[in-house]
């Protein structure tokens, strides 16, 4: 069993990195990220829409962790990993984000047992991190367009009793496969998740698909209405030389209510660019969503179009200040909202807000500890 001396709980204490001993090592560590935002809607194209603003503090994406390995043999650890959502801003504790135990063998593999992220995150690898994984707010992030159907499904979670294995890296080829038992609701045997994300590497060239197929018995996680199944495909290249680096997303997403046969979908696509030059990065990420499809009929003017800006300087390795700028504009009947932090507190606007214009103007700083 792993033992924490009393120096090495010290050393926890005041912040240090990492602690070894001879059997394995424990790592405590995590972000806050906070800033000041002026937020606001308006121009929504029917009768009695919201014209608002706000000025705010706003916590984006703190959160800390404890990760461990301990060596079994040669090539192989056992590991495990927790991790908690809260908001710095109030001191509030949030929800866990990823709980999981598991082995990783040179030759074969990672394989974790828990709670893990499924599909919304991981085509984050080729360079879209804008607005999630740097100082920059979440609203900076594609999801706006990229997450939802006109705002609703959003695609993909933090889901529990989630088997996954990773691929090792094989000529560049790698991937990752999971099955998540039972959603968020044990003892519903058709409540699962497949999810599938082989990729490829090669020096600064990065390619990814990512599938996920949820089956549902009963209400879905973040889907509000009806018992529905849910298909997401993504496709994800970037591309990193000399500071640029270069992405574009592909998504689909699909719901079918498993009462009624009736389904919807919709494609949206991104392309962050980047470009960093000492401790400078400057970004920007234009997206678009497409008009929703439901039932072999086009629902006319539910797309929406997104562009972020955001300038970020490096005062060392472990703070970073940011300011930014996001617009989401809908088209007439879209309700597409910023995916976190936008007024009214979720992804989609209300039905007198369709049509509207959402708007962020950001000034923040994140550390990392």
């Amino acid at each position: 069993m792993f033992k924490l001396t009393r120096a090495a709980a010290l050393a926890a204490l005041c912040g240090a990195p990492a602690i070894a001993t001879a059997q394995g090592s424990m790592q405590i560590g995590g972000q806050l990220k906070l800033g000041l935002d002026m937020t606001s809607i308006s121009g929504a194209a029917q009768p009695g829409g919201t014209a608002a603003h706000a000025y705010r503090e706003s916590n984006n994406t703190s959160f800390w962790f404890i990760d461990g390995k301990e060596q079994l043999a040669p090539g192989l650890k056992a590991l495990y990993h927790l991790e908690w959502d809260f908001a710095a801003d109030t001191g509030v504790q949030g929800s866990g984000r990823a709980f999981y135990v598991g082995f990783d063998e040179e030759r074969f593999g990672r394989l974790q047992l828990g709670r893990q992220t499924v599909y919304f995150s991981h085509h984050w690898f080729i360079n879209d991190t804008h607005g999630a994984f740097d100082a920059a707010p979440n609203a900076a992030n594609s999801l706006n367009v990229l997450g939802t159907i006109n705002g609703a499904y959003f695609a993909g979670n933090y889901l529990n009793n989630t088997v996954r294995y990773e691929l090792p890296n094989l000529g560049g080829f790698s991937g990752m496969a999971s099955y998540s038992f039972d959603a968020e609701q044990p003892g519903n045997g058709r409540n699962h998740t497949w999810y599938l994300s082989p990729t490829y590497t090669n020096g600064g060239f990065k390619a990814g698909y990512f599938h996920m197929q949820r089956s549902s018995q009963g209400t879905l996680p973040l889907q509000t209405v009806g018992s529905l199944d849910q298909m997401g495909d993504k496709l994800a290249i970037g591309y990193t030389w000399n500071g640029l680096r270069l992405g574009v997303v592909v998504d689909r997403n699909q719901v079918k209510n498993t009462t009624s046969d009736s389904r919807q979908y919709r494609f949206a696509y991104a392309v962050p660019l980047g470009y960093s030059f000492g401790p400078h990065l400057v970004q920007l990420t234009w997206g678009q969503a497409f008009s929703v499809h439901q039932d072999g009929r086009t629902l006319d003017d539910t797309g929406a179009k997104m562009l972020s800006l955001s300038y970020q300087y490096s005062m060392s390795k472990r703070t970073t200040l940011d300011v930014s700028y996001v617009e989401l504009r809908n088209e007439r009947n879209g309700r597409y909202n910023f995916w976190l932090g936008g007024i009214g507190g979720g992804s989609q606007l209300a039905p007198a807000d369709a049509g509207a214009r959402a708007r962020m103007v950001y000034a923040g700083i994140k550390h990392q500890f």
